[in-house]
């Protein structure tokens, strides 16, 4: 007999609802090419679907009326925090019905990761009044020429910075509304995280999300061995000092020192980190895939991801929401298999340490 459902709780929904985007980072290429065969697959099969004297839709966005009911689907299973994610939502024609309906939904925190290029002071008013509570921002380093090449585009550090300060100006009326900046760690701007992180108190930024590099299978963008010494003996330590030359409060310095400690710790050997593997063992990857029960990721096709560590391979999938609901596509329902992927691709698909400063 089997044993009755347990009911989820679906803390954090990570919705992509396209796969276009402004920049193109090296170590995005993974899901690029991903995503271009997804793009391939959907223009043979959307015309089908479209029927005749219909328009078709575009192949790279999710439909909006499959983003509608996740979403509704998402709240029903006990939904707290939506995060917009790509491609760049930006790009994504129906951005703000998305956060409208989600903010339909009481206590539903929306957040979205874009690099806000051409944005004006007034888009960003009505998207941050569609009840979007934060908007994350990609800056690896304050060297235009270095983050251009990070981010494959020609002036990418002035575009982002313009779209900044729209958003800071806009957001000025929001009361709880706040920007954050998310910054990958890698060999070449490790040494200039002190003097971002500066700045960034220094222009309001409420959080500074850390993350390793992923999906980097040839090492160009990995740190080497005794650059992740480095980057535990001296740059930590320079990070810290400037919270508290900057005077932040002490709880603030307390989280930071604990985000810190969590990269490139002793558990895992710096042989591995230099590889790009975060993790000691296959048994811990796949108990960090099936604790969180309460996470899922959609594609703008419609895949649901239980966990991710397997967002960059696209293996361990466990179900398409544009058959199935939401409630039929949770982690729990095979998420052995999924674990067991991830365990296989945990190289190329880490997640660990990612973290804030307020």
């Amino acid at each position: 007999m089997n044993a009755p459902a347990v009911p989820r709780k679906l803390k954090q929904f990570v919705l992509k609802p396209t796969v276009f985007c402004y920049h193109r980072c090296p170590y995005c290429d993974p899901r690029q090419d991903y995503y271009r065969e997804m793009v391939s697959d959907r223009k043979r099969t959307l015309p089908l679907a479209a029927g005749p004297g219909s328009r078709r839709p575009n192949p790279g966005h999710m439909p909006l009326d499959l983003a509608l009911r996740t979403i509704d689907e998402a709240a029903a299973l006990g939904m707290e925090e939506l995060q917009l994610s790509g491609g760049d939502p930006l790009l994504y024609p129906h951005l703000i019905e998305v956060i409208q309906a989600a903010r339909k939904h009481p206590g539903v925190f929306v957040l979205m990761n874009s690099v806000g290029t051409g944005v004006t002071a007034g888009k960003a008013r009505q998207i941050i009044a569609a009840g979007l509570g934060a908007w994350n921002f990609s800056v690896d380093t304050l060297d235009p020429g270095l983050y251009e090449r990070l981010r494959g585009v020609r002036g990418a550090l002035p575009a982002i910075m313009n779209a900044i300060a729209a958003v800071r100006e806009a957001g000025a009326g929001f009361p709880g509304f706040r920007f954050n900046y998310m910054t990958v760690i890698t060999r070449h701007n490790f040494r200039g995280l002190p003097e971002l992180l500066a700045h960034c108190v220094d222009t309001g930024a409420a959080s500074v999300y850390l993350m390793n590099v992923y999906g980097d299978t040839t090492g160009q963008s990995l740190l080497t061995e005794p650059e992740i010494r480095e980057f535990r003996d001296q740059i930590v330590p320079q990070m810290l000092a400037v919270l508290k030359d900057k005077n932040t409060p002490p709880v603030v310095q307390a989280n930071a020192a604990g985000v810190l400690a969590s990269f490139f710790s002793p558990e895992t050997p710096d042989s591995s980190y230099a590889r790009g593997v975060y993790w000691p063992d296959r048994d811990t990857v796949r108990e960090a895939c099936l604790v969180p029960d309460y996470y899922s990721l959609i594609e703008p096709d419609g895949r649901v991801l239980p966990c991710c560590l397997v967002e960059i391979a696209h293996q361990g999938e466990v179900g398409n929401v544009t058959d199935t609901p939401l409630a039929g596509s949770g982690p729990g329902r095979s998420s052995s298999g999924s674990a067991a992927t991830a365990s296989r691709s945990a190289n190329s698909a880490p997640r660990r340490g990612t973290g804030r400063w307020a």
